[in-house]
């Protein structure tokens, strides 16, 4: 039998992918020398706070805790934090370099996402707002190849 635990536990992991996400746009914002971009890594920053909000509203409608620490984030999401600080140091900070390091964020946001709205246990009503949130990933995703391969 499927618990709300069940439900709760994969929301959570979203939230910690959002996390993730923020505080890899924020690094890219801090690292990057294109100027160009930061509006757009604001933009998905904010995306993504909205993200976790409706989740953790999910949550809490469920009897749920949501993530208490803010920046909480899971050992996939520390291993791609820590990827893309090792990315940054080897190749430097040029544009090309930022977003190969942002894709590869975005993609392990995609496959997130779409490994949860595959699970039978998730409601339709938490389905319904997941895929509205992995089409703005998806397009995100798309937008982030496009500047990279005109790079």
């Amino acid at each position: 039998m499927i618990t709300n635990d069940e439900i709760v536990d994969d929301l959570n992991e979203l939230v910690k992918i959002n996390n993730d996400r923020i505080q890899g746009y924020e690094k890219a914002i801090k690292d990057n020398e294109d100027a160009g971009l930061d509006d757009l890594f604001r933009h998905y920053v904010v995306q993504s706070q909205n993200f976790r909000s409706q989740l953790a509203d999910h949550i809490v409608r469920i009897d749920g805790l949501a993530v208490s620490d803010a920046t909480s984030t899971d050992v996939t999401s520390k291993i791609h934090r820590a990827w893309i600080d090792i990315k940054s140091a080897l190749t430097g900070k040029d544009r090309e370099s930022i977003l190969s390091s942002v894709e590869f964020g975005e993609n392990a946001a995609v496959e997130a996402y779409q490994d949860a709205i595959e699970k039978d246990h998730i409601p339709a009503y938490i389905k319904e707002d997941l895929q509205k949130q992995l089409t703005e990933l998806q397009s995100a995703l798309d937008r982030i190849k496009s500047l990279e391969k005109a790079a």
